[in-house]
């Protein structure tokens, strides 16, 4: 497989920006890594959840090149902006530039895994639409990056608590590993599944089914989404606190069944019981997809998936009208497997799963349908199910120089 995968552009962007900046991008090295998306499990993560994602063909590309010294230079081939310091001082600026690479940078640091500085560049051709899925992408890329320049041993999973902890300490609670482990081992026409409480994942084969991935993008940001989402969190530890009282011994929403949640519906505020009712109900769908998968039963899974959006619209709260129409007029159209908001998105989108040979005339009959109800037009953004992380090589940058 080649790494740059229709990517040069992006990645040659990345080098002349590296080179314009740092003077030659000699003694490089490459990283790209994929946005990835949820498609079941949403909140559940932080209830040591069941989760499906794919990564998904909008990229991150990242070059570092290690240091004599303890500087630490970043910048971004997308704009203008350029951030230095030293490793000693990287926690002294308190601005947003580049705020999640320097937390890692400081973590890393902190751990001892990294002594010297760097010279890094970043860039992306990521829509908005993905939010926590494009963060993943950028953060990724860069500690696959860290970890093959400074010649790291340390497991995978201990990268991951560095992101994580640095996620928690950024954008809040609802960070999700499910992003990070899909980005960093997602596989080309696949879905992987992953299970938070037993600490694995395995990948899940879509027979001889061919499927894009088609985002309707309004174009409209949401209000504080993540002050949203953490709130959803919020609500659903008060929730596990409250059930805790009736039920001995669980640790959290894994442990709760949807049947024992209905027959006793009077133990909690009507709000937190519908924010646990999705919790719990999600968890069920994402068990029962897993199966339906495994026994090629696709209609079946997309199902469960449309299902799943309108838990995040009712008894979740966090949809709205523009995504609700879209899903329901999606799911009317030939070759929709299923239609489904992106959570924790900071912008009012849609995720659709389509049949690779129905995909043109899906997005012609939504611009129609959102066009005649809203006056506005959506963008479309036609993706395909890609691989997670990988090293550019220099064998293929002088193949595509050729």
């Amino acid at each position: 497989m080649n790494g740059l995968n229709g990517n040069t552009e992006l990645v040659y962007s990345a080098i002349k920006k590296f080179e314009d900046v740092f003077g030659s991008s000699d003694y490089c090295s490459i990283m790209i890594s994929p946005a990835s998306l949820i498609l079941l499990g949403d909140h559940t993560h932080y209830n040591e959840g069941v989760l499906l994602s794919l990564c998904a063909n909008r990229y991150w590309v990242n070059i570092l090149r290690k240091r004599k010294d303890k500087l630490v230079c970043i910048a971004s081939a997308d704009s203008d902006r350029f951030f230095s310091t030293t490793l000693e001082k990287i926690n002294n600026y308190d601005g947003e530039e580049f705020r999640l690479i320097r937390g890692l940078t400081k973590s890393l640091y902190d751990q001892e895994l990294i002594n010297y500085g760097f010279d890094c560049v970043i860039a992306s051709n990521v829509p908005d639409c993905f939010g926590l899925g494009s963060l993943a992408g950028m953060q990724i890329s860069f500690v696959n990056n860290i970890k093959k320049v400074f010649s790291l041993s340390e497991d995978d999973n201990i990268l991951f608590d560095s992101i994580r902890k640095n996620e928690l300490n950024i954008i809040g609670k609802f960070s999700n590993i499910a992003h990070h482990i899909t980005t960093q081992y997602g596989k080309e026409g696949k879905f992987l599944h992953t299970d938070l409480r037993h600490k694995t994942h395995s990948q899940i084969n879509l027979g001889d089914r061919n499927f894009n991935l088609v985002i309707c993008d309004t174009n409209e940001s949401i209000n504080a989404p993540q002050a949203l989402c953490n709130e959803r969190v919020e609500e659903c530890e008060i929730g596990v606190k409250g059930l805790r009282l009736y039920i001995w011994g669980i640790k959290n929403l894994r442990d709760v069944e949807a049947e024992f949640l209905l027959r006793h519906y009077h133990m909690l505020p009507r709000k937190i019981f519908n924010r646990v009712l999705y919790n719990v109900n999600e968890r069920k769908r994402s068990e029962a997809a897993i199966k339906f998968l495994k026994k090629n039963q696709f209609e079946d899974f997309g199902v469960l998936v449309t299902e799943s959006h309108w838990g995040l619209s009712n008894d979740f709260e966090i949809a709205n009208d523009n995504t609700n129409f879209i899903v329901t007029e999606a799911v009317k159209l030939p070759g929709v497997l299923c239609s489904k908001m992106i959570s924790c998105s900071p912008i009012k989108s849609v995720f659709n799963i389509v049949e690779e040979k129905l995909t043109d005339n899906f997005i012609e009959q939504m611009s129609k349908v959102y066009q005649n109800k809203f006056h506005r037009e959506l963008t479309f953004h036609n993706l395909k199910i890609t691989h997670g992380v990988r090293k550019i090589s220099s064998k293929e940058l002088l193949t595509h120089t050729n």
